[in-house]
């Protein structure tokens, strides 16, 4: 605290009476504490749109007297709360509700002036009633702060519903909003883009001892984004991560979570720095695993081209370019699109959904079979790499698949510049997508400007065909890898489903192979589709009707990830390794086998009493992806280890080893 502000603190501490009170109510759903009734209540699930149980505790003040946020600001403290419940319900971390400034000159302090409701989400774990037992602590102020105390003891079916409940619960951030963030000159900056003219903002800081409250933040309107500036401490405590809120316009607040970047990060620099990191991802995402089935399917159909034309070369080489390209565009609008609305996704997130998994498997096993026997059943995927395929359709097609089965492995060659896209506005975000697009099809981009490179592939003949039904087997590799994934995301009578559909088009596929007659194939080609759509519907109606978590938390040897988790590990003392993963993840899986399951590891963090914790991030999760956000990432994997003696979660590399992991233990 600066010195001037610690004086006149001081002097008006000088001025105030300290009052102990203390009031307790036996089997009674509200309380006077003095100077605020204190009272429970709750609301049913079935009227809330996010389907959660909720309970508050309402505090209604005299007129003009405050209590306080989680961060006070220059003065006072947060709310002190103790649940006791039977055994058939459990309460959640209380939700805090965005704040208001209230001066106190010199100070400035943060909290809610006469009414208040914190809600807070609990479950019943059986039916019946419940026990529930309050043991509240807090300070109370006006001129004078008074601590004051409060218990109620009740039952769950005594506390009284209250539509006030949700207006509360929706006044707590949910949202996060990306944020540059960097330290110079005194200043935390907040870089962020909002399409709205902003007349009002203010970020509220939860890491005390940091920012200097009174002073005025300031907000500056830069060509792509805005930039807050807000006043640092002389003397604040370091910190690698901070957390807080933004309320902008007094109606619109947001989730601020984000490790600070150093001070030299410019942003021009550093969208230069994106677009370079994404052209040269793009470039190393072709020898990838999870791409390769796919890229040798197309490199396979140029070898066959080696006798045609240079044009048709050039247009070949084009159509692909550009299924790539748009394809990475539209992912990247269908993400700034979601972000808009509210509704946030992680990279890869077409890899979350079961339909789309589900789809895949199929489509890779049908070209495996495709390649294996030459069949010819209309669809210019199914004849990719045929040297009768002089689709350009097919071409694009194939970029297409080629960005949707890859995309994931992008993760861990480019955080850092998704994770700078993704904060940016549209007209600094797309340039980066389309530069990592440009970096995936730079060499089919040189092809098509130097037709003439074809000449130096191996001439076309009959070894193609052996080549080609050997090309089946990565699809066929692929295919079982979706399924894998699959069986992840869904069901096992869902899985079931999936094989025995497989099944069928095996049977399909093999009476279309042994039919000269072409009607009779178009019968047989119909009920492929049949067979396709009717599959896809089973798996649509079960994504809509399930939340598909699939609960393999018992007989595992890892703790499974909550959003609490680090805060309370560190309360505790318990050192952790998180592992952000995903059944879809190939680098994740690959760092699985190579470094975190090695017996080495396993006893070393046996030996140092690390708890290895396991974020499974295969299906859809809110909160995962909050967290992964909080670390600048917007895909797996993400591995964040803490022991005590460090100040903040540090973050390791993308690729492990086991000598990598022990270096930075």
């Amino acid at each position: 605290m600066p010195q001037l502000v610690q004086k006149n603190y001081k002097m008006k501490l000088s001025k105030i009476f300290l009052l102990f009170l203390f009031v307790v109510n036996i089997n009674a759903n509200s309380v006077n504490s003095g100077h605020a009734e204190i009272s429970l209540i709750k609301y049913n699930q079935s009227e809330l749109s996010n389907d959660k149980n909720l309970i508050g505790i309402k505090m209604d003040m005299q007129k003009n007297w405050h209590t306080y946020w989680k961060n006070p600001g220059d003065s006072g403290g947060p709310i002190k709360i103790i649940w006791k419940t039977s055994e058939n319900i459990s309460i959640g971390q209380i939700k805090w509700p965005t704040p208001e400034l209230i001066p106190y000159d010199p100070l400035m302090t943060y909290g809610y002036k006469d009414f208040v409701i914190f809600p807070f989400e609990y479950v019943k774990n059986f039916d019946g009633n419940a026990d529930i037992e309050l043991d509240l602590d807090f300070l109370i102020c006006d001129d004078v702060c008074i601590p004051e105390k409060a218990k109620i003891q009740t039952t769950l079916n005594d506390i009284k519903e209250d539509d006030q409940l949700v207006d509360w619960n929706n006044k707590v951030p949910t949202t996060v909003l990306p944020v540059l963030s960097s330290i110079n000159n005194g200043f935390i900056e907040l870089r962020f883009s909002f399409n709205d003219p902003i007349e009002d903002v203010v970020f509220f800081i939860e890491n005390q001892n940091t920012v200097d409250h009174p002073a005025e933040q300031i907000l500056i309107k830069e060509e792509n984004n805005w930039l807050l500036k807000i006043p640092l401490l002389k003397d604040f405590n370091s910190f690698d991560k901070f957390k807080g809120l933004i309320s902008i316009n007094e109606n619109q607040n947001f989730i601020i979570d984000t490790q600070t970047l150093t001070s030299e990060n410019d942003a021009s620099l550093t969208l230069a720095q994106a677009i370079i990191f994404a052209l040269i991802g793009g470039l190393i995402l072709n020898l990838m695993p999870c791409v390769f089935p796919v890229i040798s399917l197309k490199v396979l159909s140029f070898v066959s081209l080696g006798n045609e034309s240079s044009t048709k070369v050039r247009l070949h080489s084009l159509s692909f370019c550009l299924g790539v390209l748009i394809s990475f565009i539209a992912m990247g609008l269908a993400l700034l699109a979601l972000k808009q609305v509210g509704t946030n996704l992680g990279w890869g997130f077409q890899l979350q959904s079961p339909l789309i998994v589900g789809t895949l498997s199929i489509l890779m096993f049908i070209i495996g079979v495709v390649l294996l026997t030459d069949l010819n059943i209309g669809s210019s995927l199914t004849r990719l790499g045929n040297k009768s395929s002089n689709s350009f359709i097919g071409s694009f097609l194939t970029g297409v698949l080629a960005v949707i089965v890859a995309s994931p492995c992008t993760a861990p060659l480019m955080a850092p510049a998704l994770g700078y896209a993704l904060v940016q506005p549209n007209g600094v975000t797309m340039p980066v997508f389309v530069s990592l697009g440009t970096g995936f099809a730079l060499p089919y981009l040189i092809l098509s400007i130097y037709p003439n490179l074809i000449n130096y592939m191996p001439k076309p003949g009959k070894w193609m065909e052996t080549l080609k039904e050997f090309f089946a087997f990565p699809m066929f590799a692929t295919a079982i890898w979706l399924i894998w994934v699959f069986s992840k995301q869904t069901s096992t009578d869902l899985l079931i489903g999936l094989l025995i559909s497989m099944l069928l088009i095996s049977l399909v596929l093999w009476l279309i192979k042994n039919s000269n007659n072409k009607k009779l194939n178009m019968v047989y080609s119909l009920l492929l589709l049949i067979i396709i759509i009717i599959e896809a519907k089973s798996i649509h109606d079960y994504d809509q009707l399930s939340d598909m978590r699939i609960d393999d938390s018992k007989n595992t040897a890892f703790t499974v990830w909550d959003p609490e988790l680090e805060a309370r590990y560190k309360n505790s003392n318990q050192a952790y390794l998180i592992n952000f993963t995903a059944a879809w993840c190939i680098t994740c899986q690959a760092n699985d086998k190579i470094a975190l399951s090695r017996p080495k590891i396993k006893q070393y963090l046996k030996d140092n009493n690390i708890d290895y914790v396991v974020a499974d991030w295969t299906n859809k999760d809110i909160e995962i992806l909050k967290s992964l956000e909080s670390y600048s990432r917007s895909g797996v994997p993400l591995y964040i280890y803490w022991k005590p003696g460090l100040s903040e979660s540090k973050v390791l590399p993308a690729i492990l080893t086991e000598q990598i992991l022990l270096d930075n233990f």
